[in-house]
């Protein structure tokens, strides 16, 4: 094999192409002004014959070309190169054509992604962040529902799937809802809906899904417009859910109103029914920001101390499901240590039988004096768990 520079494309085409018998089984080139020309020259190395008559591309497990100037041209030819390997069954587990053009073609797009589902069973990660899907098709987004179902149908393992910043908008995220309702999706796991324009539309359509208790841990719903509305709807969703792990609702322009639904929804202390009922599984994340961070917090009837208390709560919620190598003892402590300013009535849903252990790490941390008035909230709650 020639003297080429490691993780260009020449580099990748000369490896595929050499009668050593050696072919990548992972292919990682990103941000490097790729072309058209260059994605269909590296499709035609994917189809390369080994000695053994198989083809080098059924053994690519990852395919990685993020960042550059393809299009739907060129993505087709990839996802025909994978095609066209079906004989020997793909291997592919991750494509990631995230901030390239791959649908400047409608048509081309969805014969590209029907090859790829067609054949790639295996494939578990799909990343199309950055390709202004939204703006394909005078809008009509119904089709990526459809597509996203052919994974279903060919029985496909699509774990993840990033759409992040496609312009997708309310009428997108609802019918891609829709589809998520009828097929199911029972591979999906996450799903990163960030920077779409999403408004309370598409959070009502979404914590539909969310209601429903899919399959699906994580929702990413960055920067977006859901709105305290849109909080109230996933608060609703999440009573009837167990299976939620993760709900990142960050810079959506909700305030302390929205985030008093949210957390009520997973500490509702109302009574001890509630206290216990209450989704215990879900983490939902703000990362500190909240709308109320440039409001007056008494006009919405919340002081900064009381925000903060709230995030605090809505983020350590599901700890242990975060940490799932960690016994229940160092997850609290973890969490304590991660946040000073906790108050362990943030915690009285624990296994009581923990008590003695946690007021012993509580007390090295605080000392007596806090620590008694620390216990004064807790015997009533504590008989809840």
């Amino acid at each position: 094999m020639p003297n080429l520079t490691w993780g260009t494309i020449d580099y990748y085409i000369s490896r595929l192409t050499s009668p050593e018998r050696n072919p990548p089984l992972r292919i990682d080139i990103c941000n490097q002004h790729l072309t058209d020309n260059d994605a269909i020259r590296l499709a035609d190395a994917l189809l390369h014959h080994s000695n053994d008559s198989s083809r080098c591309g059924s053994k690519l497990k990852l395919l990685r070309l993020r960042g550059n100037n393809i299009t739907s041209t060129g993505f087709l030819a990839i996802c025909e190169a994978i095609g066209g390997v079906a004989d020997d069954i793909s291997a592919l587990e991750e494509l990631d054509m995230g901030n390239n053009r791959v649908v400047s073609n409608i048509d081309d797009f969805a014969f590209a992604m029907y090859l790829l589902f067609s054949a790639a069973p295996n494939l578990k990660h799909l990343d199309l962040t950055g390709n202004r899907i939204g703006l394909s098709n005078g809008g009509d987004m119904k089709m990526i529902g459809e597509i996203l179902s052919l994974n279903e149908h060919y029985g496909g393992r699509l774990e993840t799937l990033n759409l992040s910043d496609n312009f997708l908008c309310d009428r997108a995220v609802i019918h891609l809802a829709e589809t998520m309702m009828i097929s199911e999706f029972k591979s999906l796991t996450r799903l990163d809906l960030s920077l779409n324009y999403i408004g309370v539309r598409g959070a009502e359509a979404l914590a539909e899904v969310v209601a429903c208790n899919s399959t699906l841990e994580h929702l990413l719903l960055r920067s977006n417009s859901v709105g305290d509305l849109g909080a109230a709807l996933f608060a609703s969703a999440l009573k009837t859910n167990d299976t939620l792990l993760e709900l990142n609702l960050g810079y959506n322009g909700i305030t302390s109103v929205g985030m008093k639904e949210l957390r009520t929804a997973v500490y509702d202390t109302t009574s001890l029914n509630s206290l216990v009922t209450s989704n215990h599984t879900v983490s939902i994340l703000f990362y500190g920001y909240c709308a109320d961070n440039n409001d007056d917090f008494q006009y919405r009837g919340c002081t900064r101390e009381q925000l903060l208390e709230m995030d605090q709560i809505l983020r350590i919620n599901a700890l242990p499901k975060h940490y799932p190598d960690l016994p229940p003892i160092p997850q609290l402590k973890l969490a304590f240590r991660l946040r000073q300013s906790f108050d362990m009535k943030y915690f009285h849903h624990i296994d009581r039988k923990h008590l003695p252990e946690v007021l012993r790490f509580v007390s090295a941390h605080v000392g007596a004096d806090k620590l008694f008035y620390i216990m004064k909230e807790m015997p009533l709650a504590v008989c809840a768990s």
